[in-house]
């Protein structure tokens, strides 16, 4: 009798060590997960819904581009940046294909597209204000206007080195710019951003002369020593903005969206960082998310006014 309750006394005390033990287990499993729960970020998961952010294949507007992006995925939007071209940024934002981009470049450079379909598109903001375009050449060539350049084709090889045959500089260039200072008879070579950069780049390898199609901001000011050449009727232009334009209705349909867009604003130093890390070989998602991480204060001030 009294090896049974022996035994019974320690089947009920091996039940009541178990019991403990498993809810120690259960009560650890539920800890863990609830701190991993806390651990993940609340941003990146895309719950909010999809947005769908255009540029052009130039570095500022990629370098640009892609700070929105990571801001917005941070936010909690899953964010696609396609590629287009001038004319199809502007048609696909008028048409609600995609929701906004963050690189219009007015009054003169993207003037055609604006003129036919700007009453379709809502202006959020300038968010670059010291934007230029024009003829770029290096330093040691010897003239310093576009009216000297018809008494030099041999030295440019009779042409001007040109980006993709789309975007609106092209346009500018070759019915206002060639033919009003004797460069009808040169060649407008039409390549893309990173092509006419590569050309530049062998040009100046080589001590040669070469002008190509350029603007500011961009990372090839910080990388060679070049120069606008002058343009004194300001066929170009007298200076450029970059805006950000919006989607009918954007913003009714995403008013935090919109909101982040209107506030967003950045400058030379800024947008240049974040260019150099491109062009030295860096993505444009962890070039971007590295700007984002080390200017908080920046990002707080865009997307937390006027809310």
């Amino acid at each position: 009798m009294f090896n049974f309750i022996k035994e019974e006394l320690l089947i009920n005390t091996f039940r009541k060590i178990t019991l403990i033990i498993m809810s120690l287990v259960l009560v650890l499993s539920i800890t863990g997960c609830a701190l991993m729960e806390g651990q993940k970020p609340e941003n990146n998961t895309g719950n909010k819904g999809t947005v769908t952010i255009g540029y052009v294949q130039w570095a500022s507007a990629e370098a640009s581009t892609h700070i929105v992006k990571k801001v917005l995925e941070d936010m909690g939007y899953n964010v696609k940046t396609p590629v287009l071209q001038t004319g199809a940024m502007y048609q696909a934002a008028a048409s609600g294909e995609i929701d906004a981009f963050v690189c219009s470049w007015l009054p003169d450079t993207d003037r055609n597209y604006w003129e036919k379909y700007g009453d379709q598109l809502v202006e959020l903001n300038n968010n670059y204000t010291s934007a230029q375009i024009g003829i770029v050449v290096p330093e040691y060539v010897e003239i310093d206007s576009l009216a000297e350049m018809k008494n030099y084709k041999d030295k440019f090889q009779g042409r001007i080195v040109g980006i993709d045959p789309g975007a609106a500089q092209m346009i500018v260039v070759k019915n206002d710019v060639m033919p009003h200072y004797g460069l009808d008879d040169w060649e407008l070579t039409e390549s893309s951003g990173p092509a006419m950069t590569a050309e530049l780049g062998r040009s100046i390898d080589k001590g040669e002369w070469v002008a190509v199609t350029g603007w500011k901001p961009h990372w090839k000011w910080s990388k060679w020593d070049l120069k606008f050449l002058k343009d004194p009727d300001l066929k170009m232009g007298e200076g450029e903005y970059i805006k950000s334009m919006g989607r009918p209705g954007i913003k009714e349909d995403i008013p935090e969206v919109a909101n982040f867009l209107q506030n967003y604003r950045i400058t030379t130093d800024q947008l240049g960082s974040v260019m150099l890390k491109i062009q030295d070989g860096m993505s444009p998602k962890k070039a971007a998310a590295e700007f984002v991480e080390n200017n908080q204060d920046l990002v707080d001030n865009w997307t937390s006014r006027n809310k």
